[in-house]
Order: structure tokens, then sequence, then C-alpha cells
């Protein structure tokens, strides 16, 4: 994108389209960054003054476009017992003890419950994992709080305060004598429908032809920041070089060919922008 932009600012001719290029924090954990953004314009800033009219969100695609991916909700589940010395735990009551049958309501829940939820031709169906446990002082202590982490990613459409509670629910009348807490969602998105930016990708597969490069529409089951974008009202889809294959491992790498066909697919994009 700073290669295309770089281009754009050194050759265009008016009449030229704007361009913005928007560097946002935080979108792994929270989107934070392209929300501000959104309020950004809603408040009349002097960066953006006005919506969008369409927007391309920087993400490993394989230089195909994303036109629909997942949302998330994220919350945590807590289970509460008593402290006490591991030679007497009959004194206590053993917190991550408890949380074992919430953890077998959710591994049935996921199995045979969230798959029958709906399903996106693109995206396929809604899933849920639970990332992280925690609990406990010492080994010689019995634990007195146990602490679980939920991740439910939604198809698109889905109501993430809906699956929310349609979890918390079905752990209630599952471990009615639990009594696990849940803290309110750490995380909320809806995810990237494709009812409104058909014309978009078409506009940007049509410039991937440009540059000889087959370009498919598809749908993926992570989110991105297209998400806040595209709840804002702005035709919205994710393309880059790169394969997700390789996010989030040791060594990131992408291919210097995509790179470079990227940049080109871009430039191309506005230049003939009308």
């Amino acid at each position: 994108m700073l290669g295309a932009i770089a281009r754009l600012a050194s050759d265009a001719q008016p009449p030229a389209a704007t361009v913005a290029l928007a560097c946002t924090v935080n979108e792994e954990h929270g989107f934070t960054g392209a929300t501000a953004l959104v309020e950004s314009w809603k408040n009349g800033s002097s960066l953006l003054s006005r919506q969008p009219d369409m927007a391309i969100v920087a993400e490993p695609t394989e230089l195909d476009v994303v036109i629909a991916h997942k949302g998330v909700v994220r919350w945590r589940c807590h289970t509460r017992g008593r402290a006490a010395h591991s030679s007497q735990p009959q004194l206590g009551e053993n917190a991550i003890f408890k949380m074992a049958p919430v953890l077998q309501a959710l591994q049935r829940y996921q199995t045979e419950v969230v798959p029958r939820l709906g399903s996106h031709p693109l995206c396929g169906t809604p899933t849920l994992s639970v990332g992280t446990i925690t609990g406990g002082l010492s080994v010689n202590t019995v634990p007195d709080l146990c602490m679980i982490e939920i991740d439910r990613r939604l198809v698109p459409g889905e109501d993430p305060a809906a699956a929310y509670q349609h979890a918390i629910d079905f752990i209630t009348r599952q471990c009615p004598a639990i009594n696990a807490e849940h803290e309110p969602p750490i995380i909320t998105t809806r995810g990237l429908s494709d009812a409104h930016n058909g014309d978009l990708a078409k506009r940007l597969q049509a410039s991937a032809r440009c540059v000889k490069r087959e370009c498919k529409a598809i749908g993926v089951p992570y989110g991105t920041d297209a998400s806040a974008l595209s709840a804002a009202g702005v035709p919205c889809v994710v393309f880059g070089p790169g394969s997700i294959a390789q996010a989030h491992t040791v060594d990131e790498w992408l291919e210097i060919d995509q790179l470079h066909r990227a940049s080109e697919v871009l430039y191309q994009f506005v230049r003939l922008f009308d």
C-alpha cells in the first residue's frame, strides 16, 4: 500500500480519486484503531472529513479478494471455590474441579450444537474454542478461583450478543449446580458480510487482471478491521500478498512477487477509478 500511494502521489493527474492510508492499531485484540477511524469521520476530523466511499483492508489473502469473513465474541468464565491446604482438601472447595464439567459442557456445545446454528456459503459454520485456562496459587493450595477464555466465531449476520447468551444458557442447563460466572464480552464484532461489497470486489478483480493475475472472491474464517468499517456502512473488502498460513508463526514471510503484484493491483485500482 505504501508503494502504491508513493506512485500515485508522484504521477497522479486531476481529476484523481482521494486516497487515505489509515494505519490502524490493535487489529488483533479489539479493532480499536478501526473503530476510532470510524468515529473520526463521524466527528468531522480534519484527517477524514467524511465517510469514505469504499475501503480495502490489507491482510494476507494470496491476492484473492475476501468479501466475507467471520466475526467473534470472546469472554471470560469463572468458577469459585474455597482455599485450603492441600493436605486437607476436604476443608476447601476446588475451583479447578468445578470448572471441569463446564469445559465438558463447552466441548459438547462446540461439537453438537454450534455447527447447527447456521452457515454461510463462503465462511462455513460457526465455531467455539476455549483458548486459556488459569487457576490456583500453588500446588499445595486448594484453588479458590479458575478462569477460562472462550472464543466464539460468528458467521456473517450472526448477532454477537445472542451467540454469547446462547452459550451461557447451554452451560447453565448442563451444569446447574456449578454457578459459573461469565464476564461481559471482551470483544464483539459481527464479521464482514458480502451483501454490499460486490461492486468493489469486481473493480478490484478487474485491476488484478491488468497485471495478469486471476483473482477469486472468497470467504475466510478469521476476522479483520473490515468488520468495523463495514458496520459503519462502508463497502469493504480484504486484499493483500502472503498467506494466512504464515501468520503468527516464528518466521512470517511472503513471496516478493506477490508483494509487487499486490502493489501494482492497488495502484491500478486507484489510477483507473472513476
